[in-house]
């Protein structure tokens, strides 16, 4: 096949893949949601030695 055709088709899925993988991480990054940590304090520790 013709050298330029394949490199041409490359660099479509490049642009493909480049576009679905934009996506699927703004669908991802929309999921996400915020999660509530308790921190622990000094005096609340105990030895476990």
């Amino acid at each position: 096949m013709n050298t330029h055709l394949l490199i041409g088709i490359a660099v479509m899925m490049g642009l493909i893949g480049i576009g679905a993988s934009r996506d699927l991480l703004r669908m991802r990054r929309a999921q996400l949601a915020p999660v509530t940590l308790r921190a622990r304090r000094d005096g609340d520790s105990q030895d476990r030695s």
